[in-house]
């Protein structure tokens, strides 16, 4: 009886193994093409801010200013309406920089450490404009082969955590 009642437990273990394998194979998998879609959305961004900055930069050199000094001139100006404006436009240039950099060290990341540069460099705004619209898709390159293995190896030693936790909590239970 012992043995006969193993065998759709031995079943349901492998399946359950096989599931968790291949959900954590096809999530990881979806990194590469989020990746993408970011990068995308990214530069999306950042074009968009280099012609709002290249406005007032044509603004300042029509009064032959460099952009610099057309901001200093605002923030010093004592008047509450130019220092906000200035203030305005510091910030638009400090945003522009900051984005340029994110998108120089994503798009110039190896494949193995895209993840890890993502960590560090990820606007969250832009990150969650990006999973909104997110566009899921079966890989077929390299690196989306390479992470689907990662991620079929994670699921795996996941669900063998869990088992084993639960083999743990359930002999003590018993025993």
């Amino acid at each position: 009886m012992k043995r006969a009642l193993s065998y759709p437990a031995k079943f349901m273990n492998n399946l359950m193994d096989r599931i968790f394998s291949l959900l954590g194979a096809v999530a990881a998998a979806q990194f590469p093409q989020f990746y993408g879609q970011y990068v995308q959305r990214l530069g999306g961004h950042l074009e968009e801010l280099r012609r709002t900055v290249e406005t007032y930069r044509s603004a300042a050199a029509d009064l032959g200013l460099t952009l610099k000094e057309y901001i200093e001139q605002h923030l010093d100006a004592g008047s509450e309406l130019f220092t906000s404006s200035g203030g305005v436009m510091a910030g638009l240039v400090e945003r522009l920089q900051d984005l340029e950099s994110a998108f120089i060290a994503l798009t110039e990341a190896s494949a193995l450490t895209r993840w890890w540069v993502f960590l560090q460099e990820i606007d969250w705004e832009i990150g969650r404009q990006t999973l909104s619209y997110f566009t899921p898709g079966v890989p077929t390159t390299a690196e989306g082969f390479i992470y689907a293995g990662f991620g079929l190896l994670l699921g795996w030693g996941l669900y063998s955590l869990l088992k084993g936790l639960l083999d743990t909590v359930a002999g003590k239970l018993s025993g």
